[in-house]
């Protein structure tokens, strides 16, 4: 409840102008005018849609809208709100089941509650604003990948989810090098049916997709817009006005990629699926040339890993650690972006849309600004890897179970 007090003082959830929780839907429109260019034989990515921007999905994310493309916006907006909410809290859920909880009515009160309070991260605020997709494809993921190992069609969520977007195949490297085989063979397979299915579907849009559209991020936005939390966005945001070296980002992406999945391998070893799971996660986010903040839901999960700490953390220094990441985490990922939209309302009234309201407020930022800006996202990934890699836990289980050639039991883990 607090949360949620703070929260409508900084963000009304009823603000004006577009601004409020409920008020836009930018981007389900655009998924819902893809599933009507299919319906019509037009082009998806030819131009931008009726909507107002660029088809940047894969084609099979439009056939997955047509649905929503029958009815009218109003309704789609009200029944992807609910969809989006029961994703957030199943999501939860499994978090709360996985870190060793008992599924009882008193964990549905609590999950309940944490979803609530969970509106307030700001990658969670952002996709139930703009109607975006990612809620329903972390916490798909994640009840997929937190099975059993030997469930059937395990690693079918990541191919789907990489059918509807592309980043979720970071995930297949995840699951080969922490010798989950078959469902990474499982992952690639769904992801070429979903591709054949596409193909067979609209041929035309397959085309133009995976020989044009996929190569050309300028469709979703410029490298050096400060809301790119990427990798890429901060390179970009460092050697602006000039462009981003390409040589410098693949590095960079080479180096954020081998420690992240370094990072996972030892948790996954040691028992700590979700942890591992999660840090994937992240990087699917800092990975890809652009990702805007909405993007990055999989603070969702590292949330519940952190509050999981907190209770069940003993000895007062430990606690205050626990309790000082948890903390920074909830100040940094619900409340730091409120900045943004406090200057944009103010200016609203001088601009005919929000889009060019928050475009007004950023060029107000200074070069460190945005610097700082762009950094907070990655810079959760590096956190985040690291610490992992030094939990002594971590150290002493992976390298038990490298000298006995047995996983640990993740039901005796804590994450």
């Amino acid at each position: 409840m607090a949360a949620l007090v703070v929260q409508q003082l900084l963000e009304p959830f009823t603000a004006s102008s577009h601004m409020g929780l409920f008020g836009n839907g930018g981007d389900l429109d655009i998924y819902r005018h893809g599933g009507l260019q299919l319906l019509r034989g037009q082009p998806l990515y030819a131009a931008p849609l009726a909507a107002g921007g660029w088809f940047t999905y894969p084609p099979l994310a439009a056939i997955v809208f047509i649905p929503l493309a029958l009815m009218s916006f109003s309704a789609a907006k009200a029944i992807w709100m609910l969809v989006s909410l029961a994703a957030l809290g199943a999501a939860i859920g499994r978090c709360a089941i996985v870190l060793g909880y008992r599924a009882d009515y008193r964990l549905c009160l609590l999950c309940a509650a944490l979803s609530v309070a969970a509106v307030d991260i700001e990658a969670v605020r952002g996709t139930l604003w703009q109607g975006q997709v990612n809620l329903v494809l972390m916490a798909v993921i994640v009840w997929d990948l937190t099975q059993p190992p030997h469930a059937r069609l395990r690693g079918w969520a990541v191919g789907v989810a990489a059918g509807i977007k592309l980043t979720a195949i970071v995930f297949v490297p995840y699951l080969f090098i922490t010798r989950q085989c078959r469902a990474a063979v499982t992952a690639v397979a769904v992801a070429g049916a979903t591709v054949a299915l596409a193909w067979c579907v609209s041929p035309v849009d397959s085309v133009a997709y995976w020989g044009y559209a996929v190569f050309h991020v300028e469709r979703i936005g410029p490298l050096a817009h400060p809301g790119n939390f990427s990798i890429a966005g901060i390179l970009a945001a460092l050697t602006a006005p000039a462009p981003m070296p390409t040589l410098w980002w693949l590095a960079a992406v080479a180096a954020a990629s081998g420690l992240g999945l370094y990072a996972s391998y030892r948790a996954q070893r040691a028992g700590y699926r979700l942890l591992a799971i999660t840090v994937i996660g992240l990087l699917t986010c800092a990975v890809p040339p652009l990702a805007w903040g909405h993007h990055w839901v999989w603070t969702v999960p590292l949330l519940a890993i952190l509050l999981d700490l907190v209770a069940r953390t003993t000895g007062q220094v430990h606690c205050a650690w626990a309790a000082a990441a948890t903390t920074a985490y909830l100040a940094v990922f619900m409340w730091f972006s409120a900045w943004l939209y406090q200057t944009s309302h103010q200016l609203a009234p001088e601009y005919p849309t929000y889009v060019a309201a928050f475009d007004a407020a950023i060029d107000r930022m200074t070069k460190s600004g945005k610097i700082f800006a762009v950094a907070t996202q990655p810079a959760l990934l590096i956190i985040v890897a690291f610490t992992t890699i030094a939990l002594p836990h971590t150290r002493q289980r992976a390298t038990h179970a490298s000298k006995t050639g047995r996983m640990p039991s993740s039901s005796t883990s804590s994450s």
